[in-house]
């Protein structure tokens, strides 16, 4: 774990129960920091894709505006943590 941490994360990386155990910082989870778990209504356009696979064509679906909202989220929280 040692050269994961050094090399690619500053030393920052960390495992164990200790971090684990600490109450969360962030302040927007529904259940407290006992369950980091947020759920946002966003309304977005789905995009289906028709993909092949091995067992024919399959369809994939993706939602620009979701994947925005998360990298938002996700940059907020980093901002916070940092």
């Amino acid at each position: 774990m040692s050269f994961p941490s050094e090399h690619f994360y500053d030393g920052r990386l960390s495992v164990g129960s200790e971090l684990q155990s600490q109450p969360s910082i962030l302040d927007f989870w529904p259940a407290g920091s006992d369950g980091p778990i947020a759920f946002v209504h966003i309304e977005g356009v789905e995009q289906t894709l028709t993909v092949a696979t091995d067992e024919g064509s399959e369809k994939s679906k993706s939602n620009i505006d979701e994947v925005l909202l998360v990298v938002c989220v996700c940059h907020w929280i980093s901002c916070l943590l940092s």
